[in-house]
């Protein structure tokens, strides 16, 4: 297939198209055409010449893309590509877009935590209903003392640490394999076969995991059973990794104090899930990782990606399509 032939695509809403994508990818792009696809319905005709995609491209068309050479995904999950077989065997370079969620999902995580802590939920109600609540000092709490455990410590992980200490936390990060040279924040980072023994130290539990076969329903009930009694669960990462049946149960059980959920196995979360009537369950509905600049951000990634591909360098964020990270 011969240049003129090859096509690099970007497919996004028309809203979320960054401000002259088209320029701004065609400076970058070595002479191959630029499509800005704003309508999925349009790529059909243009699977035999995609090259290089990036941004929402649909997975089901990914092996009926011959000459597929890199799709630069616009988000950071990768679990996909377990419902898509076909997609997951194709022989293309995956990468996403990795380091670009840590400001926002982090921030996230405090604002739930800090509502949880200080009964800001209670308040708000309260507000509504023209009522003044007489709270007592043993009914709030702080951040500064207690240990948080990151269940997945990457880029991610890293930004919630360096919160964490400015709050006057203590943090312990575990990761699938050793540091290979000392934390920037100081942080105690033990690898994954240790997390059961780990729990057992947390006041918070932090999961940033992704999604694969190995962390699938991971939080059952022994690693509630764990935790601390008074310990926070909190998931950031993906819903399929919580054994949400176990979750309940140990919420109700008081095996565990409380949950702060950013994800859930289904989603929307049906209306007959016991999740929602939980009075120890906090839930926000799986945005921890929007910011007013996403696209933007994105963008920026791609852009790099594409510098580093006409470089022969490789590029950043590659993802193992085996182990979906």
């Amino acid at each position: 297939m011969n240049t003129e032939q090859s096509l690099l695509v970007l497919v996004l809403p028309e809203h979320r198209v960054p401000r002259d994508a088209q320029k701004r990818l065609q400076d970058h792009a070595t002479g191959k055409p630029v499509l800005i696809i704003t309508d999925k319905s349009q790529l059909e005709p243009l699977l035999d010449r995609i090259v290089i995609v990036g941004g929402e491209f649909p997975p089901a068309l990914i092996p009926r893309s011959p000459q597929l050479k890199w799709y630069q995904s616009w988000y950071a999950g990768a679990d996909w590509l377990q419902k898509f077989p076909e997609a997951k065997s194709h022989p293309f370079v995956l990468t996403n877009s990795s380091g670009i969620h840590g400001v926002q999902m982090s921030e996230h995580l405090f604002g739930m935590l800090i509502a949880w802590y200080r009964k800001f939920p209670s308040a708000f109600a309260a507000q509504g209903r023209h009522e003044w609540l007489n709270f007592t000092y043993p009914d709030m709490d702080v951040l500064a003392g207690k240990t948080m455990l990151i269940v997945g410590y990457g880029t991610i992980g890293q930004r919630v640490a360096r919160v964490g200490k400015a709050f006057d936390m203590n943090i312990i990060g575990v990761k699938r394999s050793p540091l290979t040279k000392p934390d920037p924040h100081n942080v105690q980072v033990d690898v994954f076969k240790n997390l059961p023994r780990r729990l057992g130290e947390a006041d918070i539990v932090v999961n940033i995991l992704p999604l694969t076969s190995q962390t699938q329903g991971l939080y059952n009930k022994d690693i509630f059973k764990a935790m601390k009694r008074d310990a926070l669960f909190v998931n950031i990462g993906r819903g399929g990794s919580v054994n949400e049946d176990d979750l309940v149960e140990a919420l109700k059980t008081g095996l565990i104090k409380g949950a702060l959920l950013d994800v859930t196995a289904e989603e929307p979360l049906p209306p007959v899930s016991p999740l929602w009537d939980l009075p120890n369950l906090m839930l926000t509905s799986h945005f921890s990782g929007f910011h007013p600049q996403y696209d933007e951000l994105a963008f920026q990634v791609f852009l790099d990606n594409l510098d580093r591909h006409n470089r022969g360098e490789p590029l950043k964020n590659i993802i193992d399509k085996e182990l979906g990270y």
